[in-house]
């Protein structure tokens, strides 16, 4: 992430915080990173060809109508003023970073051969939650090929206890 991006994502989140919900406008944030994300609005933020006016105007149009807060829209004319709407993806992550760190909580992604029942997966969280002593927000997701077990992304590290794993290891050790 450029320096610019952690400046304007501060900025922002001292300002939502002092306006006292800074979880909304993060909610609104991922909205507008994710329109962002896709054509032709994807196109439109990294063209530094435009001018300030034109950058202006879509952007205010992008705000309407989405419906995005007043704080959110003055942030998107300043972004698209000073062209810096290509940031958009790094200025939501690191916004959720910094909210996570607000609330206490971490992000964690879950992998399973098949979904995991409600109680298995609040098991898992709890020993992870112990083992670091936050909350963890966790996204899930399943990957067949795993075979079984679950795979845990959580801090930059990954807890491997899938069957997939098991078996190479096993291989691994009979082959060599």
């Amino acid at each position: 992430m450029s320096a610019v991006a952690r400046r304007y994502t501060k900025a922002l989140f001292e300002l939502a915080q002092e306006g006292g919900d800074f979880e909304a406008l993060g909610r609104e944030l991922s909205e507008v990173a994710e329109a962002f994300s896709t054509e032709p609005l994807a196109r439109f933020a990294g063209d530094t060809t435009l001018d300030h006016t034109t950058r202006r105007t879509v952007a205010e149009r992008v705000s309407k109508s989405l419906g995005l807060s007043a704080l959110l829209g003055k942030f998107m004319r300043v972004l698209a003023e000073n062209n810096r709407l290509r940031e958009l993806a790094p200025i939501q992550a690191e916004y959720q970073r910094l909210e996570d760190r607000a609330l206490g909580q971490v992000r964690a992604r879950l992998q399973s051969a098949e979904p995991l029942s409600e109680g298995s997966r609040r098991q898992l969280l709890e020993i992870f939650e112990r083992r670091i002593g936050k909350r963890i927000v966790a996204e899930t997701g399943t990957d067949p090929a795993l075979l079984g077990g679950v795979l845990v992304e959580l801090q930059g590290r990954v807890f491997d206890g899938t069957l997939r794993t098991r078996l190479e290891r096993l291989r691994t050790s009979l082959a060599g």
